[in-house]
């Protein structure tokens, strides 16, 4: 309890100090933050891949890293989509029929853009991880971490959700997201070999990378966090390519699979692809999973 604790209280402080400051800080200093949080996880992956980088240079164990993360992204996407799919079959609160705008490359294009930067920052820091580089060998990703949660909680002022947390089906969506992650992570235990608790750890990043990455590698070792890294990355592309695919037809279902990236790096793609009105149920969903996502993996890795 006390290594949960001692993991958890200072992102809850970090959010609550960014929380403060949205709220005292003017509307246009807020707006520029906002604007630092794309880049600044860029940076956090960079530093990722560098701490990582004696693992994801090594091919054989690579390889065997790609296709366990393979297997978890793959599970805890289908899994949450199936059990949101069968349990809210009824039409959602805040359907958006008609609302979805006609298929955009030029979001598809952005969202993919933004995945592709993120595997190319991962494999600059991988590079960088072979050289000695002076004052950033001294730099951890621990510290670019807390600095982004509390941008993160500076953005959490702006959230607008009118009405829309009041509706049951609406908070029960994160709920099934949490279910069907953590049993996709049970099969993934299965398939792969890991360990029960450790699976767990490895599906409740909800595609939080550098938040899940950092925290299982603090835990399990570098292996484990290049994995938990690695496995949040392709759930955040099979999102994407979901949302592109399916989002004008089963909005809930895609918007529940973007985890927790609903709330900032899937967001426009959500917008333009299931209408403006999904875009309550998906600052909710990804505010709900953004929030859980450090307590279920501490939970887990304090058992594995």
């Amino acid at each position: 309890m006390q290594l949960i604790l001692a993991s958890i209280t200072p992102i809850l402080l970090g959010l609550l100090l960014g929380y403060c400051l949205g709220w005292l800080l003017p509307s246009r200093h807020t707006r520029h933050s906002a604007r630092l949080l794309t880049p600044l996880i860029w940076l956090l992956l960079f530093f990722c891949g560098k701490e990582f980088g004696h693992v994801l240079s090594d091919s054989a164990v690579m390889g065997k890293t790609l296709i366990t993360a393979l297997i978890f992204a793959a599970l805890t996407t289908v899994l949450p989509w199936g059990l949101i799919a069968f349990w809210l079959r009824a039409p959602a609160a805040v359907s958006t029929a008609g609302q979805a705008g006609r298929p955009s490359g030029m979001h598809f294009f952005h969202a993919l853009r933004d995945c592709l930067t993120a595997l190319g920052m991962v494999a600059m820091g991988v590079i960088a991880s072979h050289f000695a580089l002076g004052w950033l060998d001294a730099i951890s990703a621990n510290q670019w971490l807390y600095l982004l949660i509390v941008l993160v909680g500076v953005d959490l002022v702006g959230l607008k959700l009118g009405s829309a947390w009041r509706s049951s089906e609406v908070m029960l969506l994160p709920v099934l997201v949490i279910i069907g992650s953590m049993a996709g992570g049970m099969l993934a235990a299965v398939f792969t070999g890991e360990g029960l608790w450790t699976s767990l750890a490895l599906s409740s990043g909800f595609g939080w990378v550098t938040l899940s990455s950092i925290l299982v590698s603090s835990q399990l070792g570098s292996h484990y966090g290049a994995l938990a890294m690695l496995t949040d990355l392709f759930r955040e592309l099979m999102a994407i390519s979901m949302l592109c695919l399916l989002g004008a037809r089963f909005s809930r279902e895609t918007i529940g699979i973007c985890g927790a990236t609903a709330l900032d790096a899937t967001l426009p793609l959500i917008r333009q692809r299931c209408g403006t009105g999904c875009v309550s149920l998906a600052l909710i969903s990804g505010f709900v999973l953004t929030l859980a996502s450090p307590v279920l993996i501490m939970l887990s890795l304090a058992v594995a």
